[in-house]
């Protein structure tokens, strides 16, 4: 499968960091400890250094194959535990806000955060969703192969209600945004919610009050949880159906058991049945 520009250039940054500290070894001369000493010792969370350990195990597979090494050093280094954290969301009137403070402003916007906060899907996918994909008729959203990790066409539906209210009422021109256009006005979004202040917001908001004699503001960055939108769409989602499985398929999740035991309890059914009760006023 090929790697986007970003990917790739993250991996080879990885592994020149690996052979500038196994110096002049060749990759079939790292021993299993010199490898483990290397991963061990990254100044980075455990989470961090298993990415690394895979990102290393992953090229000496390859490196095998091409014959230029017997064994791959890294595949039993044995990585910090990793503890998941509880994943954050926003509360039912945070949600809401979202999307009152922008259904008059910004509409376009509005239907492709309801793709985040109502179908679940990333930003990073979010992005690269043709109008035409979208199916209102059958109530699905149709995803071609070339657009998926696994290169395999995703037809998805039994989607709730309230998504595609707000599709309905999204412009076509809302799905011939560029991701860097998207996550702008999504930020935009955020900031008219009060769900986001950024420092370059606070410098601004001084430099005015300051022109006009007044005190200065005292405001602190602020932001919403990372994937606030899929982690958002599947605890509540988990909450008003108990069934994982369901969810997982919305999701593409591959592991019912984990999504339902990070997920379930995070979120009441009241709170859910709210959640997805959250339609355009317009």
């Amino acid at each position: 499968m090929q790697r986007d520009l970003s990917y790739r250039k993250h991996v080879e940054s990885q592994l020149r960091d690996f052979a500038e500290a196994m110096e002049d070894r060749s990759v079939h001369e790292v021993t299993h400890p010199q490898a483990a000493e290397y991963i061990l010792d990254l100044p980075y969370a455990p989470v961090t250094k298993r990415h690394h350990k895979r990102t290393i195990a992953g090229a000496y597979a390859w490196w095998i194959e091409q014959g230029w090494a017997v064994d791959n050093p890294a595949k039993k280094v044995r990585t910090p535990d990793v503890v998941t954290p509880e994943p954050e969301i926003l509360k039912v009137d945070e949600m809401e806000r979202i999307f009152r403070a922008n259904e008059k402003v910004d509409p376009e916007v509005c239907g492709l955060l309801a793709l985040g906060a109502f179908a679940g899907m990333r930003s990073s996918a979010i992005s690269k969703v043709d109008y035409h994909e979208i199916d209102f008729a059958q109530r699905g959203i149709h995803t071609p192969a070339e657009k998926t990790k696994k290169r395999r066409r995703q037809w998805i539906e039994g989607l709730p209600e309230n998504l595609w209210a707000w599709l309905e009422r999204t412009p076509r021109e809302a799905f011939e945004m560029s991701h860097r256009q998207f996550m702008h006005r999504r930020s935009e979004a955020l900031k008219r919610a009060g769900l986001l202040i950024e420092a370059d917001d606070i410098a601004y908001a001084n430099r005015k009050r300051e022109e006009k004699g007044l005190a200065r503001v005292n405001w602190k960055p602020k932001c919403p949880p990372r994937n606030f939108l899929r982690h958002s769409f599947v605890t509540y989602h988990v909450a008003l159906y108990r069934d994982a499985g369901k969810t997982a398929l919305l999701v593409s999740h591959r592991n019912q058991q984990i999504l339902f035991q990070h997920y379930l309890g995070i979120a009441t059914k009241e709170q859910a049945e709210r959640y997805f009760a959250i339609n355009p006023n317009m």
